[in-house]
């Protein structure tokens, strides 16, 4: 990922964000995930950001948050064996993929080399060789099928680009609500939200407010509506 992190005690990529934080060299209650969100919000409104680069960033911020949650609110234990056991296994197949990486970067940088093959000794030519029975308008509603399953795709960088509202507007307005009112909901906090993205955006900005001890937050069972009240 070209994206680089900038923080008070950490400058690099995400990646390795994520590492050290594992590592525990870097307590994740130290990190401000909303300045990493509005920071690559910036970048993907300024820059034109591949598919496949805003996969890499969605994974990585999810694990952050899921470290962050923890942290910040360990009474919160959501059912780790169907969401916990899902991420485990998408991160590990995301650190294979990297290191698959490094070990084809590292051949292609290698000295070339040459093996030689045995001539075939009845070489084939190659041809296309349709199916019987295919016609044109067999090959065009094929095409169509494809592009219907990927639309998914399309809708990704379309939706990447959406402008959503920041963390930092999101933690303004919660501050201002729970000034007006010495205690609410998460459900209120999120009502007015557009898309998953907007809770998501309204889920970092609460834990920054509990992180600076501006409101304290409270949950009588797994699932249950959480309570936000001003802090003493």
């Amino acid at each position: 990922m070209s994206f680089e992190v900038s923080l008070d005690k950490f400058s690099g990529p995400l990646q390795l964000l994520l590492e050290i934080i594992e590592q525990e060299k870097l307590p994740i209650t130290e990190v401000s995930l909303a300045k990493v969100a509005d920071d690559y919000l910036r970048y993907v409104n300024e820059q034109d950001v591949p598919a496949e680069e805003l996969a890499d960033f969605l994974l990585i911020a999810t694990k952050l948050l899921l470290l962050k949650s923890r942290a910040i609110l360990p009474q919160l234990a959501i059912e780790e064996e169907v969401d916990g056991n899902a991420l485990a296994l998408q991160l590990k197949m995301y650190k294979e993929f990297v290191e698959a990486s490094k070990g084809i970067e590292a051949l292609w940088n290698a000295p070339a080399n040459m093996f030689a093959r045995e001539r075939s000794r009845q070489p084939s030519a190659v041809r296309f060789t349709p199916p019987e029975g295919l016609t044109a308008q067999t090959l065009c509603d094929a095409f169509q099928h494809l592009l219907k399953r990927l639309e998914p795709f399309f809708a990704l960088r379309q939706t990447a680009m959406q402008r959503v509202v920041s963390v930092q507007e999101r933690i303004r307005d919660i501050h201002r609500a729970i000034l007006e009112r010495a205690r609410l909901t998460f459900r209120d906090v999120s009502a007015g939200a557009g898309s998953k993205v907007d809770v998501v955006v309204s889920f970092l900005a609460l834990l920054e407010l509990v992180k600076q001890r501006v409101v304290n937050v409270a949950q009588s069972d797994a699932f249950a509506d959480i309570t936000i009240a001003r802090a003493e």
